[in-house]
């Protein structure tokens, strides 16, 4: 199975963190004005960290990334996910989706967007029922970005 080298993600467990949020995004505001471009340092940790994903990702199928979506029985050919799909890897035939492998982005995009929650991933996750969408952009929005109308 694929997923042993996955990171434990709850978003749960994310909302807990105070990862002080206002602060960041006032420095990075303060950085912006001041016309600050900086490069992060490189740790050996980080460094470290990188070999090991390299080394990890290296093991894995080639398409990997292409297989993590499947569309299941609850679809009701609504066709939000052809629309908001960037790489047009979905598509709605004879009333429902389905997943083009090949092209796919792996964003989620249409997952996140169904609403039957009909899309899932192909591995075990935390939250399988949770959809994350930003708050201040409407669907609309995302399927004119994406250009998929």
């Amino acid at each position: 199975m694929v997923d042993n080298w996955l990171p434990s993600f709850d978003m749960e467990e994310q909302k807990k963190l105070d990862n002080h949020v206002d602060g960041q995004l006032s420095k990075i505001l303060e950085d912006l004005k001041a016309g600050r471009r900086e490069i992060a340092v490189v740790t050996e940790a980080d460094r470290a960290a990188h070999r090991e994903f390299q080394n990890r990702t290296s093991q894995m199928p080639k398409d990997l990334w292409q297989h993590l979506l499947k569309v299941t029985d609850s679809c009701i050919g609504c066709g939000i996910c052809e629309k908001i799909c960037p790489s047009a890897s979905i598509h709605v035939i004879d009333g429902r989706a389905v997943h083009f492998p090949g092209n796919c982005q792996t964003c989620q995009a249409c997952a996140h967007a169904c609403p039957q929650k009909a899309i899932t991933l192909t591995i075990p996750e935390k939250n399988p029922k949770a959809r994350y969408r930003n708050e201040h952009i409407s669907l609309q929005e995302l399927i004119k970005a994406n250009s998929q109308q």
